[in-house]
């Protein structure tokens, strides 16, 4: 088998697991988050393949070709997974995602390592777990749209998971009308409730940052997400992006990047002060996005990462304004430049 090929395996086998653990949940929750966990860290593992076959081994330096072929090997944790996707890939996946998989992950090793108390019976229990499976097939989708140019070959997959999903969320159905009374009292306040990316139920309850950006989290699934509102710049008509700057738009099927994000949330800004006065649009010092980060209602926007921060610092090397502390960039630089330290060293 070459490589190309136990990718692909191991991408059909994680969405089988995928579709087994969304199919069994009504008749065996505890096999549904078992096989659900296990097709969350088997896409982790193909992404790393993508990158090197050595990845997917715990212990890179002792990889041995042979043994990997034959499957005689201990593969990656979710935290290792996550660390080696970041500073090999230079990918990370973000904190919500992994927590959301950690999440998922506890529930599976106390089921495969002790027991899960009343979880057959339990509706509630029940609801929490299709909730984390609703949070953490959102990050998952995201993710897989984001790494389209590994997995372009698993649309329909993709599109009979998410599917599959949306039937999925009937179990949480009960928990939605029983917040009715609070979901009311949010709207009469002025704080409409919006529809979840990650459960689909209206049960999002917004703190805007400005007309076109709000913070919500769902009162169903607990999800946290970030969603900027504004005109698609190729078709023009309204859409909406969720959590971070990379989306197509539902209506003209184009990519939404982080960039078009940025020209619309200061196209009438930009132009009226200049730039060393201003200095934005600013740079992220989580995601090293550039030029992503504009300011809004007080507050700074990353486009990019979809992260909010109460102020920016002008690097002290390279002048650049970034988000973080710059109290010692002279020395170490910042997003976007290695610092004295670094121009030595190059020098």
């Amino acid at each position: 088998m070459t490589h190309h090929d136990i990718f692909d395996s191991l991408t059909r086998n994680a969405f089988d697991f995928l579709e087994r653990g969304i199919a069994e949940f009504d008749k065996s929750p505890k096999y549904s988050v078992i096989h659900f966990c296990a097709a969350v860290e088997m896409l982790l593992k193909a992404r790393l393949m993508k990158e090197h076959w050595s990845l997917i081994v715990s212990k890179p330096d002792q990889a041995n070709l042979a043994k990997f072929m034959a499957g005689d090997f201990i593969s990656v944790t979710l935290e290792d997974a996550r660390a080696r996707i970041r500073d090999v890939a230079g990918e990370d996946i973000g904190d919500d995602a992994y927590a959301s998989f950690r999440a998922l992950a506890n529930h599976r090793n106390k089921m495969v390592h002790f027991f899960h108390n009343g979880l057959e019976s339990d509706e509630k229990a029940k609801a929490q777990i299709v909730a984390e499976h609703c949070r953490s097939w959102f990050h998952l989708h995201r993710l897989l749209s984001r790494w389209n140019d590994y997995f372009h070959d698993f649309g329909s997959e993709i599109a009979h998971a998410d599917r599959a999903m949306k039937g999925h969320r009937k179990y949480l159905a009960a928990k939605f009308k029983a917040l009715k009374p609070e979901l009311d009292a949010a709207r009469k306040a002025g704080n409409a409730p919006k529809a979840c990316s990650a459960c689909g139920f209206g049960a999002a309850i917004p703190d805007a940052l400005d007309d076109q950006i709000a913070s919500l989290r769902c009162l169903v699934c607990d999800h946290v997400e970030t969603q900027v509102e504004l005109e698609c710049p190729h078709c023009g008509e309204p859409i909406v992006i969720a959590t971070e700057g990379y989306a197509t738009c539902e209506h003209c099927e184009e990519r939404i990047e982080p960039e078009h994000l940025v020209d619309a949330l200061t196209k009438d800004v930009v132009g009226t002060k200049d730039y060393f006065e201003t200095g934005l649009p600013a740079n992220c010092g989580n995601c090293e996005g550039y030029h992503t980060v504009v300011e809004c209602g007080g507050h700074y926007f990353c486009a990019n990462c979809f992260d909010i921060f109460d102020d920016i610092e002008q690097c002290q090397w390279c002048n650049e304004y970034n988000t973080g502390d710059m109290e010692h960039s002279y020395s170490v630089g910042c997003s976007q430049c290695d610092g004295k330290v670094g121009w030595e060293k190059d020098d």
